[in-house]
This record gives structure tokens, C-alpha cells and sequence, in this order.
């Protein structure tokens, strides 16, 4: 039986919480309440089914990098199932705390494993894919009205059964497949962030929130480093009509930003903080791109960079503003998420070359880069991945900015890391109005 096929009588309520919705004292005793009081107004006879809560939770702020670290302790390269295994007991123990502070606040509340919620995956066992939602699981466990399910946040099985992490930071993607399973029409995620928004505040302090966000866009800004939401999480949604409201942390619990079909409010401008550049041969870069997908963006071919000497990132100078963009030609709008990642704009790299030499930085040839000649780069979103034996050149010097238009147009810069910020400001004063 698919998602959609689950009949689910009465509102059923999903509300995800990350680490930071843990940190203060009284954290869970608050959360609980929050959904006691969910649960009565949702019972009214506005909703003659009764109201029910799905509450999907991350561990504790802090303690999965504090069980990873353990383990490492240990054994410095432990096997993948074993930091899975480690990894996971964060939400497993957050399931414990939650599910006691909603039963003391008089509700139904019922701890869930992996194996319970009907959610499948593939792949390596600490970062593995959601292949499948078995929605009768959920619905089912869902009953009868006044139940409150506390699902661990990024955690499925894999076909024989065993527990797999669906990665880091996908608690967002649990709450969207609890959704998807029960038919709700909406997923909340609380968060310590101020919705989506326009560029990183702590980049550029004139961000401001986004009212809307289309998914497509968001998508885009998930893969190009903005970090509100997990990207999996959003084409899931997208696929299946769930709106994705974004909340501010309690008491406060105010809805910033609204993700759905339609059209993004405002022009957003984003740097790649955690993605990796690599250099090489067009060719080489096209051929890489090809087997990657969606977890790189291709900038094309301009002429060799030189290489910038990186000492401090952090130290940011002064630079031009940039005092007008570059004419980005229309995309076509195009529903897979792949596709739409990697169809790129032009960017003149030139500009980063123009930088290097006006500071009179000596360029060296990177590893499958003609002297003289011509380059592509490609940007990817999997920082631990090393190009290198495929011949391309990791450029730690250089940054990706990209500018995403309301109308879903892509405009990517690559400029020396530590003129990003700058950069980003700029660009976000002439196209933020």
C-alpha cells in the first residue's frame, strides 16, 4: 500500500525538532506541552477524527559529534556499521527522554525504532538513502486518536531489516516520509533559525527571511550550502505536495518561511561554504559530472586559475561592490532535481584570474590543467570525497557563489575564499531589493 492509499481519519499533527530544540533545561517538559496543547485545540469540532501528533527528534545538540568522537577514540577508522550503530543510539535515547516527558504531560506517547516506522533504505549504513515509505505502518500505529508517535529523526532499515542512518542532519527527512505515510498535508521543523533566508546572516547581516520558497529552489539552496533544510527531505515533499513550514525554537514556535509549489518571494545568494572545488581538463570534469549527478555543480570551461596561497580564510578584504549582475539566459524549468542542479549558467572565472594576478600571486598548473589553456571546475557537495585519483585538483583557494533569481535562473561565481563574504554582500545588495 502507497503513502497515498492510507486513509488517516482526523488531522494528524507532524512536528520535527532538531538538537537545538533540546538545549535549554526543561526542553522536553516544554515540547511536550507545546503538543498537549496541539492535540486539544486540534480535537476541537473543527476535527470530529481527533487529532494525533507524529514528533520526530534529533539527538541533543552536540552528542552525535560526542559519540562519533568516542568511537574514534577507540578505533580510529571504525566500519561503517559500527558508527552507524554508534551514531544512531543519539536519537535513540532522545526518543526515550521525549516519549517520557509527553506521557507525564498526560498524552498516549509511543517510543519508536527504525524497524517501526516503515521507512526503507539503500546504501553505506551511516549515510544510506530512503528508498521506500511503507505508510501502513505509521497509520496504523497512529490510532487511535489522542496517540503521539516519537519517530528517531534520520534512522530507516535496509532490506533485511537492520538499522541504517540516513545521514547527517536527516531528521528533516523522517518528518517529511512520517508526513508522506499518514497523508498530512504539512510537516513543521523547529529550528534555532530564522526561516530560510536570502544569505547566510552570518555572512551578509542584511539577509532577510523568505516568505516563500519554492521547492525546486530550495532544493538548490539545500545542495549549495544552506543548511535549513536537509535537500533529500524537500525533493521527498515536493514529490508528494507536503508543505514544509519553517518554526522558530519555543516558546516562540512562529512560522518564518513556508516552502511549496509556486513562486520564491526574493533572490537568494548563497556561498558554497562546505562544498569543494576541483580543477582539470573539461573533458575530465564533463566525464566526472556525468557519474556524480546531482552532488556537483559543473562551472565550464574559462581559463587556467591561478592557484591563491590559502593561510587564513577567515581574513576577508576589501573588494570592489559588485554594482551590477551578469545577464543569466532562461532556464527552462525542468521537475527532476538532478537535472536542475547541474544545468548551469556560464561564469566568467577570468575574474578570479584578474584578483590572483592584481596581487601578484604566482599561478602553479593544477593536475589535469593545460598551461594556458582552458578549465572546468566542479563544485561538490560531499566534502570528504577525494577527486584526486581521477586527475582533477582540489582548489581550497577558491569558493563557489551562487545567485538563485525567483524565476529559478542560477548565476555561479568562483571567486578566492576569502573575498566570499565580500562578494556575497555585494551581490546580495544589488539583486536583495
Amino acid at each position: 500500500m502507497g503513502p497515498a492509499d492510507v486513509p488517516v481519519a482526523g488531522d494528524v499533527v507532524v512536528l520535527k525538532f532538531g538538537g537545538a530544540a533540546f538545549a535549554a533545561p526543561g526542553a522536553h517538559q516544554g515540547i511536550a506541552r507545546h503538543v498537549a496543547d496541539r492535540l486539544r485545540a486540534g480535537g476541537s469540532s473543527a476535527s470530529p477524527g481527533g487529532a494525533r501528533a507524529i514528533v520526530v527528534v534529533s539527538a541533543v545538540a552536540g552528542e552525535t559529534d560526542r559519540l562519533g568522537t568516542a568511537l574514534r577514540a577507540v578505533s580510529p577508522a571504525p566500519d561503517r556499521d559500527l558508527l552507524a550503530a554508534a551514531l544512531m543510539t543519539g536519537e535513540t535515547v532522545n526518543v526515550a527522554l521525549m516519549t517520557a516527558a509527553l506521557r507525564d504531560a498526560g498524552l498516549a506517547a509511543v517510543a519508536l525504532t527504525a524497524a517501526d516506522t516503515g521507512f526503507v533504505g539503500a546504501g553505506e549504513p551511516h549515510c544510506a538513502d530512503l528508498r521506500r515509505i511503507d505508510g501502513s505502518v505509521l497509520a496504523s500505529l497512529v490510532e487511535p486518536a489522542g496517540t503521539v508517535l516519537v519517530v528517531p529523526g534520520g534512522q530507516a532499515v535496509d532490506g533485511d531489516g537492520r538499522p541504517i542512518m540516513l545521514g547527517r542532519n536527516s531528521s528533516d527527512l523522517s518528518a517529511i516520509a512520517a508526513a508522506i505515510a499518514v497523508g498530512a498535508r504539512a510537516c513543521e521543523i523547529f529550528s534555532d533559525s530564522p526561516g530560510i533566508c536570502t544569505a547566510d546572516p552570518r555572512l551578509v547581516p542584511g539577509a532577510r527571511t523568505l516568505a516563500a520558497v519554492d521547492y525546486d529552489t530550495m532544493i538548490t539552496m539545500s545542495r549549495h550550502g544552506a543548511k535549513v533544510l536537509h535537500h533529500s527531505a524537500v525533493a521527498w515533499a515536493q514529490r508528494h505536495g507536503v508543505e514544509i513550514r519553517c518554526r522558530s525554537l519555543l516558546p516562540d514556535g512562529a512560522v518564518y518561511s513556508v516552502v511549496r509549489a509556486g513562486r520564491t518571494s526574493a533572490a537568494a545568494v548563497l556561498v558554497h561554504g562546505t562544498g569543494t572545488v576541483w580543477a582539470g581538463d573539461p573533458d575530465l570534469v564533463r566525464a566526472t559530472l556525468a557519474e556524480l549527478g546531482s552532488d556537483a555543480v559543473a562551472i565550464p570551461e574559462a581559463a587556467a586559475v591561478p592557484e591563491v596561497a590559502v593561510t587564513e580564510v577567515a581574513a576577508v578584504p576589501e573588494v570592489a561592490a559588485v554594482t551590477e549582475v551578469a545577464a543569466v539566459p532562461e532556464v527552462a524549468a525542468v521537475p527532476d532535481v538532478a537535472v536542475t542542479e547541474v544545468a548551469v549558467t556560464e561564469v566568467a572565472v577570468t575574474e578570479v584570474a584578474a584578483a590572483a594576478a592584481t596581487a601578484g600571486i604566482a599561478g602553479t598548473a593544477a593536475v589535469g590543467e593545460p598551461v594556458g589553456g582552458t578549465v572546468a571546475h566542479l563544485v561538490l557537495a560531499d566534502a570528504a570525497r577525494d577527486l584526486r585519483p581521477r586527475g582533477l585538483r582540489h582548489r581550497a583557494d577558491l569558493r563557489l557563489v551562487t545567485t538563485l533569481f525567483p524565476d529559478g535562473r542560477l548565476q555561479h561565481r568562483l571567486v578566492p575564499a576569502a573575498e566570499a563574504p565580500t562578494v556575497a554582500r555585494a551581490q546580495h545588495d544589488v539583486v536583495v531589493a
